[in-house]
């Protein structure tokens, strides 16, 4: 970490300079220095480099010129699921942690520094997670494969031809990460591991839906639309790729799908726990390695479930605290936020009020709204943000799920995508990373954490609450944190504390009321197969609101948003116990 020394007395300095020349010794001359960073540099290129070519599909996303960091010459190739390839990831990952940690730490500059304590932290509790291979399910409602793939295809870019080349190789490969899924999905249904039948039945219906989607697949329409983006193709090329491309998803693609059908099939009703995690030998340790790997957060599982419940309460009685004052606000707060613009006028205005209190992109941020295919709707997130080339930050997407996204809620969650949220987020973060490797680190708790954050800043943002009453934004904002915080709070229940559905219904009772029994299986269903879900968001959320609380509690009158925001931003997604470690040196510059 930085170090800074008080020069108090102009009389000190010769004896400063002095004691500096003795105990940094030749081996901390600035020759040494530049040396090191030197070669920190081309450790962290060549770590940087090695990764993309393990996977064709991480290498697109995250390059879009990836010949301008001596890539010129790639296989495509996909990674393989096994216990072997899982061994050797290890393996490999304890070796870059051996030669990382042969650096000098002092010779590095801070921006080394910083990236040398986040990669020693990524890799460390990365290895963390050896043993609990089998706990992690491929299919899963949400993060499974199933789910992403579709959307993840649909926005690979074309920017030339060789584009288009590479994306049918990966697609002929799918068929066999397909098998290596499978054969580890069966493996797991052996030991006990599968999901419950109610959830293997909904992630059934939606692979079905793939299948059944036709015309509309987002395999085909996205395709076409994509080659027309590349004008020097000839008519027959574009026209043999679209038949290529057809018969791999008809020939190739589909089938695998049927075979995660039947896979689900097979392996229904071999689900030896239906609860939470705590219920599994090494469940409860698997649980919290989540949470440090997921959230990135430094506290166990007892601390922040502490902190739910504490932050529950301090909503709830601020509510009570503003609608007691003025009962009248009772019959403005219904739920319904009238919202009379479109998205791209919502982030235009968003951009420009958000001004006061978050710094300037560093960079001009282009983007483009996109809508969830219908078929999708019902397995999709209300809305998701795609990241941009580490490379070309003006590129961004950002999905809108009509299904669960309307006019009430459209401002608040354009606000955790767009501006001040993902979007503003990820591209300042690509133009201010020194370097690269930084972009490969995925760091949830504090991505999907700071959009939770900034979309609650947001409420006091909306004119169209604002401009009713400060108060009105007030109760939407604590509403929205209590509800994610419910959810998070039945996630710590159930795998942490091991409450059965009957104990979340009476959990849940006591913040909204008599619940139908279907939303509560529901609930329940999807806590038990996404440990960890919702802590990700607001477990992130929380770190954010305890490193404020912090700051601002030893700057007082100093303390000032703006800066307190970038310097956030600065340090870039990383674990929150990294954050804080660097924040205290923050905090003594600001006084």
């Amino acid at each position: 970490m930085k170090k800074r020394v008080n020069r108090l007395l102009a009389l000190l300095l010769a004896a400063a300079l002095s004691f500096c020349t003795i105990s940094c010794g030749a081996g901390q001359t600035p020759q040494a220095k530049e040396d090191e960073h030197q070669r920190f540099t081309e450790f962290s290129e060549e770590l940087f480099c090695s990764e993309l070519l393990e996977n064709t599909i991480n290498l697109h996303y995250i390059l879009a010129y990836p010949e301008n960091y001596g890539i010129d010459d790639y296989e495509v190739v996909l990674p393989t699921v096994s216990t072997d390839s899982e061994k050797k990831n290890y393996t490999a990952s304890r070796e870059v942690l051996k030669e990382l940690q042969s650096f000098d730490y002092k010779l590095l500059p801070a921006d080394d520094q910083l990236t040398y304590d986040v990669l020693k932290e990524y890799l460390e509790t990365s290895l963390e997670g050896e043993d609990f291979y089998y706990f992690d399910e491929p299919f899963s409602p949400i993060m499974g494969f199933q789910a992403n793939l579709s959307i993840t295809l649909a926005e690979y870019t074309f920017r030339r031809e060789q584009d288009v080349q590479d994306y049918l190789k990966l697609l002929e490969l799918i068929p066999a990460y397909v098998d290596s899924l499978i054969t580890l999905e069966k493996t797991r249904s052996q030991m006990g591991y599968a999901m419950p039948d109610t959830t293997i039945d909904d992630v059934f219906d939606s692979v079905q839906e793939f299948i059944n989607s036709g015309d509309n697949n987002i395999f085909l329409t996205s395709f076409e639309e994509r080659l027309e983006g590349l004008a020097d193709l000839s008519d027959k090329k574009r026209a043999d790729y679209i038949s290529r491309n057809q018969d791999i998803l008809n020939n190739q693609i589909i089938p695998s799908y049927k075979k995660i059908g039947r896979c689900l099939q097979e392996v229904r009703g071999t689900a030896e726990n239906v609860q939470g995690l705590c219920h599994t030998e090494g469940g409860s340790d698997y649980y919290a390695y989540l949470l440090k790997s997921m959230v990135g957060s430094g506290h166990s599982p007892e601390e922040i479930l502490a902190l739910v419940e504490d932050q529950i309460q301090q909503d709830l009685t601020e509510m009570m605290m503003i609608m007691s004052s003025s009962p009248e606000l009772l019959e403005s707060f219904d739920g319904s936020i009238p919202e009379d613009r479109t998205p791209e006028e919502i982030l235009e205005y968003l951009a420009e009020a958000m001004r006061e209190d978050y710094p300037e992109l560093p960079v001009e941020a282009a983007y483009q709204i996109k809508y969830v295919p219908e078929y999708m709707e019902e397995s999709t997130s209300p809305a998701f943000y795609l990241t941009p080339p580490y490379d070309l930050p003006n590129e961004n997407t950002i999905y809108i799920n009509n299904s669960s996204t309307d006019e009430s809620s459209l401002f608040s969650t354009l606000a955790h995508e767009g501006y001040p949220g993902h979007l503003y987020q990820m591209v300042y973060a690509s133009a201010t990373f020194s370097n690269p490797i930084r972009s490969l680190l995925s760091y949830l708790g504090y991505s999907e954490g700071w959009g939770l954050y900034v979309e609650h800043e947001s409420y006091g943002m909306n004119d169209k609450l604002t401009s009713q009453s400060e108060n009105i934004a007030a109760l939407y904002r604590l509403n929205s944190s209590v509800s994610i915080a419910v959810h998070a709070l039945v996630d710590l229940k159930v795998h942490y504390e091991g409450c059965s559905q009957e104990e979340i219904r009476t959990l849940l009772y006591t913040y909204f009321g008599e619940l139908d029994g279907e939303a509560v299986q529901e609930l329940y269903d999807l806590i038990v197969s996404e440990p960890a879900y919702y802590l990700k968001y607001y477990g992130g959320y929380l770190e954010f609101l305890l490193l404020r609380e912090k700051a601002e509690d030893q700057l007082e009158e100093k303390f000032d948003l703006k800066e307190f925001h970038k310097f956030l931003l600065d340090m870039g997604p990383c674990a929150f116990p990294t954050i804080e470690a660097y924040m205290d040196d923050w905090i003594e510059e600001q006084k």
